[in-house]
């Protein structure tokens, strides 16, 4: 307990209401494999948004999901050029969710 109030002391959220619906082996997971607050909290509220198991949190921080999704640049301008319902489509049509770490083929296939 010591470690997991000193991660999130003095952070300007209520913590405890963002961390408290998510399990406690989801909270310790996270704790363990996520050293900046920021990216934690994410992760936090993404397992209450998606609902994640442990299993399938412990897959996303594996897979860098925050680095895909929240620290991607904008590279489009489809909000500037559509609609708000079209230009969120598009995004989420032309983001790139492909990850074939299944496949296990190294670096020799590049």
């Amino acid at each position: 307990m010591k470690p997991f109030y000193g991660f999130y002391a003095d952070q300007e959220e209520l913590v405890p209401q963002l961390v408290a619906p998510i399990p406690w082996g989801n909270n310790d997971l996270i704790l363990q494999k996520i050293k900046e607050r920021e990216k934690a909290l994410w992760y936090v509220r993404k397992t209450i948004e998606n609902g994640w198991s442990r299993n399938v949190l412990s897959h996303q921080i594996d897979s860098q999901l925050y680095e895909r999704q929240a620290e991607k640049s904008q590279i489009d301008n489809f909000a500037e050029r559509l609609p708000t319902p079209q230009s969120d489509l598009a995004r989420e049509t032309l983001k790139d969710p492909y990850i074939f770490d299944f496949l296990g083929v190294g670096e020799e296939a590049t």
